[in-house]
């Protein structure tokens, strides 16, 4: 009998074990915020692997280095976070344990299955009152091809359009980010408003690693020419008037909108929601400096990063790629000089000198868009920001719109808003996902009766 009993005690081991895989999700208290962290577990023969998401800060596929599966726990640590996370089973479907970064703990509990989804009331649902094509287009750099979803007035018509152009980083149609969709909540207002929107997934979206490898020295340039590439397609569209197609955009969209419709004149209007207008390097300096301050960082250690950061810059101005990233420690030294700055904070100026390597970053350091809002200062620019913005100062960036003092020019700052035009408290990005409004309905408001007066 006991030699029965210790037979199916190994034969029951193997099966417990398997019935941990899958999806394991909780929420980890950070002074007062809640951010949901998911870890997917997969079994491959006598090993494991695993991969976190940390949702409401966008981040998706974090590997795990280390993973352990007994029948008492699970035991994660991730290199590239510093961070580990040991817990014990109770139940089935529950694991009560510890999440460790930097030398800070946290209790976290995680629960069998996906994190349950904030609410978002204004993402619009089927069946929607409006005409809803899926189309692909050629960008102008090197006939590369592009999808997206363009969505037209109800009836007959040729009706004006707009193209949405996202955000940096490498980003579906809908501009989705911590389970908020903006790109697709503004198409739906601004196509029940009688305007045709196309917007589409940025390239490498969706993409096999090759494909993804061969894009990697994309810069804004090329992502310029994948809006005009969306222009074009517009154009020839039976459904659109091509004499009132226009191009738009959020954060580098912005951006990318008006450099697009300095390359091409027949763009009607632009529209830039906390857009950058300076340079890549002061909208850099002053990012770092206030989301510093944000996070509670001592005034001056947090004045002498973004000094030594702006110098640090000034060198991307003269130097190659080349010679940033083969004098580091050099460049770094010289930027840091006369300033009392801890060794992370040191360290973290090497890696952005790193940074230069990445062709993107490289270009937009140096990026300067002031030549291009000249070119079009004649066209209708509508430009918004939010006034709790950390990652586009409202002031710096409207200001150098309005000191052209053009009539064709309109500024918006949004009272008590971040860098997506949500309401919010302190502007700080882990507020993002935890805030229910996407798109603040002031902001689509004031765009749609700016858009009826062009």
């Amino acid at each position: 009998m006991k030699r029965l009993a210790l037979f199916l005690c190994y034969l029951l081991l193997p099966l417990s074990l398997l019935a941990q895989e899958g999806t394991w999700s909780g929420k980890l208290d950070v002074g007062g915020q809640k951010l949901r962290l998911v870890f997917h577990l997969t079994q491959q023969g006598e090993g494991w692997r695993a991969t976190m998401d940390s949702p409401d800060q966008g981040a998706k596929g974090i590997p795990v280095d280390t993973v352990e599966v007994t029948p008492l726990g699970l035991t994660l640590s991730i290199e590239a976070l510093r961070a580990t996370y040991a817990g014990g089973f109770m139940g089935k479907d529950n694991l009560i344990g510890t999440f460790t970064q930097q030398g800070h703990s946290f209790s976290l509990m995680l629960t069998r299955g996906e994190p349950e989804r904030p609410k978002r009331p204004q993402e619009p649902q089927k069946p929607y009152p409006y005409r809803e094509e899926e189309g692909s287009f050629t960008s102008r750099d090197n006939a590369l091809e592009l999808h997206g979803t363009l969505t037209l007035p109800q009836g007959e018509g040729r009706y004006p359009a707009i193209v949405l152009v996202t955000g940096s980083g490498t980003q579906n149609r809908d501009e989705e980010l911590m389970d908020h969709k903006p790109f697709l909540v503004l198409a739906d207002r601004l196509t029940r408003a009688g305007y045709a929107v196309l917007r589409y997934d940025d390239r490498g979206f969706g993409a096999s690693v090759e494909e993804q490898q061969r894009l990697q020295y994309s810069t804004t340039d090329h992502l310029m020419l994948d809006a005009l590439g969306a222009f074009d397609f517009l154009l020839q569209h039976v459904a659109i008037d091509p004499s009132k197609v226009g191009i738009g955009g959020h954060s580098e969209g912005g951006t990318i909108a008006v450099m697009a419709a300095a390359e091409e004149p027949r763009v009607a209007f632009i529209v830039s929601l906390a857009g950058m207008m300076t340079t890549g390097a002061e909208l850099l300096v002053t990012q770092n400096y206030q989301l510093m301050q944000a996070q509670g960082l001592p005034e001056p250690m947090a004045a002498g990063y973004a000094r030594a950061l702006q110098r640090l810059y000034v060198k991307w101005q003269e130097l190659s790629p080349e010679e940033l990233t083969a004098e580091v420690d050099r460049l770094v030294a010289e930027s840091v000089s006369g300033e009392q700055l801890p060794a992370p904070l040191v360290e973290n100026l090497k890696v952005v000198a790193a940074g230069a390597q990445n062709p993107w970053l490289y270009r937009f350091v140096r990026l300067d868009p002031l030549a291009q809002v000249e070119k079009v200062a004649d066209r209708p620019i509508w430009a918004a920001n939010g006034t709790r913005d950390l990652q586009v100062d409202a002031e710096q960036n409207l200001g150098r719109l309005e000191a052209l003092r053009s009539p064709h020019i309109t500024t918006r700052r949004f009272e008590g808003m971040n860098h997506l035009l949500q309401p919010c408290s302190t502007g700080l990005t882990t507020e993002y996902g935890q805030i229910e409004t996407t798109l603040a309905e002031e902001v689509m408001t004031a765009l749609i009766e700016w858009l009826d007066k062009q």
